[in-house]
């Protein structure tokens, strides 16, 4: 330090280097006391006046506990513990994991500055010290340190409100309480996956049982995933609570639907979807398919699922489009299942080869499945061997819906 100049003949460029930052928190570690009051008033000279002091790493990491740094200023050749030594303590601690830490030393070969590094330097400047480059260097970290300060306050805020969506979103999906309700007044017991691909999802389904003893269900998977694709499933689940569907056949329960999401996505953004009714009496299930996946359907005794139809136009590119109705035979003792197309898109053959599983191999794995005879494990195990099959990049929802009288 004896080659700085004194504070008051500082150049303005080094005046300045910390301008804006004087409610920084910066500790001086040195066991120098010259050097650490040299450092004292260049720091003040350059607008920092929250400064503390250690002599030694020691001391320094209990004035930390209190004082809370935003930079340590860092002598190496210490006593009792050196600036290595506290480098390795302050990153094994997660609160000190970003904290800057500008390391000044008479240590001056490239080893001895890996070796800083390698403890957990941030930065690293020589004996005897340049004022007007020592400044700009706490400048530039303590500027970063806004900066990244500034970021994890709003990932936090994000990841609050992402909670938050995503408590939402689930409070949307039919819970086991009313499935069990469900179960006990219709015999149609349904076993449940919806799995997104990142912190919100495109996709949601509903159920439930209209007052003549049918039983309503619905599953939706719009464009995208993520944050776009969640609020859209908030405008759909209004519009389909509005509409009800009670007095309208599948196929105009999508009509309208349609019709009123027409005027509500932005360009270039759709939904598919797959509505029906159950039809405990007759032992049918009645659909209507907006470019749904294929709904699939087996009774007992079968080897494998019988695939329905899932053509039609998607939701929200046409509001004069109409749905052609459609059925599938559901006795007692059958099981139906629908699913997102997450299921059928999963790559298949590696390479170049861009095959992926489609509707007749998600088939072929549930055939493998169909003795089970309990719900859970066939939805489990079919799930497992989805994963086994390679990377599933989207929303994934699986529906079983097992008619038991």
């Amino acid at each position: 330090m004896s080659e700085s100049p004194p504070s008051d003949l500082l150049p303005a460029e080094a005046r300045d280097a910390v301008d804006g930052l004087a409610g920084a928190r910066v500790l001086i570690v040195d066991d120098n006391r010259i050097n650490r009051h040299l450092l004292l008033a260049l720091l003040e000279r350059g607008g920092i006046t929250l400064i503390e002091q250690a002599e030694d790493g020691q001391d320094a990491l209990v004035v930390m506990e209190r004082f809370k740094p935003d930079l340590v200023l860092l002598d190496l050749m210490m006593p009792q513990m050196d600036g290595f030594e506290m480098c390795r303590r302050l990153r094994a601690d997660p609160r000190w994991k970003s904290l800057p830490v500008l390391v000044q030393s008479s240590l001056s070969r490239a080893e001895d500055r890996a070796r800083a590094f390698a403890a957990g330097a941030t930065d690293y400047v020589t004996k005897p010290i340049n004022a007007v480059e020592l400044l700009a260097r706490v400048g530039i970290q303590l500027r970063k340190r806004a900066m990244l300060r500034d970021l994890e306050q709003y990932h936090s805020r994000t990841e609050s409100e992402l909670e938050l969506a995503r408590a939402m979103q689930a409070r949307m999906l039919p819970g086991p309480e009313r499935l069990a309700e469900l179960e006990a007044a219709t015999g149609i017991a349904v076993q449940a996956h919806f799995a997104p691909s990142s912190e919100l999802g495109g996709d949601f389904w509903g159920i439930e049982r209209l007052p003549d003893g049918r039983v309503a269900v619905y599953l939706v998977d719009f464009s995208g995933h993520g944050v776009g694709a969640a609020l859209n499933t908030f405008r759909l689940d209004a519009i389909c609570r509005q509409i009800g569907s009670t007095d309208l056949t599948p196929a105009e329960f999508l009509e309208t639907v349609n019709r009123r999401l027409c005027g509500l996505l932005p360009s270039g953004q759709f939904a598919t979807m797959l509505t029906g009714l159950i039809d405990p009496v007759a032992g049918e299930f009645h659909y209507a398919s907006a470019a749904s996946t294929a709904p699939m359907v087996w009774h007992p005794g079968d080897e494998a699922p019988r695939l329905g139809d899932g053509s039609g136009l998607p939701l929200g590119l046409l509001s004069s489009v109409t749905y052609d109705a459609r059925r599938l035979p559901m006795p007692p003792g059958a099981r139906l299942f629908l699913y997102s197309d997450a299921a059928i898109e999963i790559p298949i053959g590696g390479g170049e080869s861009h095959e992926v599983l489609d509707e007749y191999g998600l088939a072929t794995l549930l055939a493998r499945r169909l003795h089970q005879p309990d719900d859970a494990g066939l939805l489990s195990g079919l799930l497992d061997d989805l994963t086994a099959t390679g990377p599933i990049d989207d929303d994934l929802t699986a529906l079983l819906l097992t008619r038991r009288r």
